[in-house]
């Protein structure tokens, strides 16, 4: 997927005006738009289980959010993290927990440091306690010393690496640096065109099948020739 979005790109970037778009500012900008997408995908859940609980979302659109939850899944990771003198450091690529078990009990998250405090006294194995604090959770009681986290992840940063033959870059994903693009395969047509834009080139759906295809005919007769 990454080489395709970035030949595309520079289809439409790379011009005597604006000159060559170098990969990564490409790459920056891909990254941006999963960013985007992700709390775009987010904020659509929440609007049609809205709108699903006004009775505003007929049977044509009943898979919608479905669909949508398929696509954040993409995103969903499940460890097991060590609980440290109380405390569980929130691993780095979290962006959203879902759940956090000790084994198959769910851990309350308190709202405040009163409600946490005021509630230790009765926290078990059985109704366990926690309480966010910056990058780590309090776990009560003391005695539990790993939980179970489901959370969402913040998209890995897409790479697209290279070797320059002749000033040229080539593509070589077999790079250790390559990194595939970090969103669900669904997406790709709808994030080229967010790419462009973010290049000052605004096109329509119609117009990037219309290329693709191209790029697809040119390739096959290359083929061909040699």
């Amino acid at each position: 997927m990454l080489n395709r979005v970035h030949r595309t790109v520079k289809f439409y970037a790379n011009t005597e005006g604006r000159g060559n778009v170098k990969p990564e500012n490409i790459d920056f900008a891909i990254h941006n738009k999963v960013l985007e997408k992700q709390e775009e995908l987010l904020f659509d859940v929440n609007r049609f289980v809205n709108r699903q609980n006004r009775g505003l979302v007929n049977g044509a659109l009943e898979n919608t959010t479905e669909k949508i939850r398929e696509k954040i899944q993409h995103y969903l990771e499940e460890k097991t993290v060590t609980v440290t003198d109380g405390t569980l450091t929130i691993p780095s690529e979290v962006k959203y927990f879902d759940t956090i078990l000790v084994g198959e009990t769910y851990v309350e998250l308190c709202k405040n440091n009163m409600q946490f405090l005021l509630s230790k006294s009765e926290a078990s194995t059985e109704t366990p306690i926690g309480l966010k604090a910056s990058n780590t959770i309090k776990i009560s009681p003391s005695t539990v010393t790993e939980v179970n986290v489901s959370y969402l992840r913040n998209p890995i940063p897409a790479k697209w690496s290279y070797t320059i033959i002749d000033g040229v870059e080539l593509y070589d994903p077999s790079k250790s640096d390559f990194k595939e693009i970090d969103i669900h395969s669904s997406e790709e047509d709808d994030l080229i065109i967010r790419v462009l834009q973010a290049f000052g080139i605004n096109l329509k759906e119609k117009d990037l099948i219309d290329i693709t295809q191209q790029m697809k005919n040119t390739e096959f007769n290359q083929e061909i020739t040699n």
